[in-house]
């Protein structure tokens, strides 16, 4: 996964810079007016793809965020007159850097992610217990254990019924699942799902893709937000002359590639205004004394931290450091005219803002009912698919199949749920009642380790 997100971010600081220099030369040379949108269209491509490939694996927060960023901050740079290569260069030395630190455990110590994760869910479901009527302390249990055992089918150990991590692991859910239905033998699939059989394995990236390549789901609503919102957001903030338009599209994105949740995404585009106005002060704070050097290097060292610590809990906190980041390393150091600077970044905040929230609102207002509708119609195609597959194998992998499709139609309820909860109360029923279907028709692969 390290090895993975160091090639990604390569990719996107060499995509920024090859880009940014050519927009600067241009600018330089008097070229036409035109040349930043092919930085906005750049960006807006790149976060489509990018949003799509994290929805579609499910990789969750931060997702496309960080890669994006690399985009931003490394097209700023040849203005700065940083070459291209150079700007390549140090992004492959900081990721060829990362990845034997992030291994470096291994040597002495090779399941602390393993051990970490199980101590994770058995932490989790003892807060449950602490307190049981705590919709959050339940969701967090569940999550926890769901989290583990997918750790622990990375490691290649959760079918090994032996292991100390996997006994451990098993007695916390049979603890979570007691505590949830009041036996492990129960199933109340309105409730959690979490039984007694171990979650299968993710299935195969193939699978995934295809799954989310369908025109009607969540993943294509993304992009299609995204490649409306980045290039209208940069167009707006070019027609009003602002510096940076790249700093719109970000905005923008990053409120959209989460995710269709509507409700979910008007709350993060308030998180990033009073982010964005929180760093500014203290980047105004901090400008006097003009950090260079080591004292640069650990300013930027801090706000990665704090973007790190607060980006998945707390996106205002998170802002803070990351426009404090952004502002730094676009400009070397301490930005040369704060006043222009903050106007701008406010100004393409705001443009942002409102273009992403307009975007969410009326850009397929409905498409909530549709992907609730696929994705519980997909649900019952499975089950039938299992009920008339010929061979035990073909079984067990329909099942795996079925269990992420249980979870992004859980997923698609709940988005419709937030958005509209008149219209979700009456497919509710058909909703409950394929879930409930669903569970039964994994219980045939046992107790034991699926998939």
């Amino acid at each position: 996964a390290v090895s993975a997100a160091a090639c990604v971010m390569v990719v996107a600081a060499a995509l920024g810079a090859v880009v940014g220099s050519a927009v600067h030369d241009a600018a330089s040379a008097g070229g036409s007016t035109l040349w930043p949108m092919a930085l906005v269209l750049a960006m807006s491509a790149f976060v489509a793809v990018a949003a799509f490939v994290v929805d579609a694996l499910r990789i969750g927060p931060p997702g496309a965020f960080l890669p994006l960023l690399a985009v931003e901050i490394a097209s700023a740079l040849p203005a700065a007159g940083v070459p291209v290569g150079h700007v390549v260069g140090w992004t492959a030395i900081g990721a060829v850097t990362a990845v034997p630190v992030a291994m470096s455990g291994w040597v002495l110590r090779p399941r602390t992610p393993e051990r970490t994760a199980v101590a994770s869910a058995i932490a989790a479901v003892d807060a449950f217990d602490h307190d049981r009527t705590s919709p959050g302390r339940r969701h967090a249990a569940v999550k926890a254990v769901h989290a583990a055992w997918q750790c622990l089918h990375d490691a290649d150990i959760a079918a090994r019924r032996d292991h100390p991590l996997t006994r451990d692991l098993l007695t916390a859910q049979d603890r979570c699942v007691s505590l949830l239905h009041g036996t492990a033998a129960v199933l109340d699939a309105d409730g959690e799902d979490l039984s007694r059989r171990v979650p299968s394995p993710r299935p195969t990236l193939r699978f995934r893709f295809g799954r989310a390549a369908h025109l009607r789901g969540r993943s294509t609503l993304i992009v299609v937000r995204l490649l409306v919102a980045c290039p209208a957001a940069g167009g707006i903030a070019m027609i009003l002359d602002v510096a940076r338009p790249d700093w719109a599209v970000i905005t923008a994105a990053m409120i959209l590639h989460q995710g269709p949740d509507r409700i979910l995404g008007t709350y993060r585009a308030v998180h990033r205004f009073a982010g964005t106005v929180l760093g500014l002060v203290i980047l105004a704070a901090l400008t006097p004394f003009d950090p260079s050097g080591a004292a640069l290097v650990l300013v930027l060292a801090a706000s990665m931290a704090g973007i790190q610590a607060y980006l998945v809990r707390n996106y205002g906190l998170a802002m803070v450091f990351i426009t404090i980041l952004a502002l730094l390393l676009g400009a070397l150091g301490s930005p040369d005219d704060l006043t222009g600077v903050t106007r701008d970044r406010l100004l393409e905040t705001v443009i942002g803002v409102l273009v992403a929230v307009v975007v969410l609102w009326k850009t397929l207002p409905s498409s909530y009912r549709r992907i609730l509708d696929d994705a519980d119609a997909r649900v019952a195609g499975t089950i039938e698919r299992i009920e008339s597959a010929s061979t035990p194998a073909e079984a067990r992998e329909l099942r795996r199949g079925l269990e992420f499709d249980l979870h992004s139609a859980t997923t698609a309820a709940l988005v419709a749920a937030h958005t509209d909860p008149g219209w979700t109360e009456t497919r509710w029923a058909r909703h409950h009642a394929l879930n409930e279907a669903g569970y039964r028709a994994l219980a045939p692969s046992g107790d034991g380790p699926s998939g």
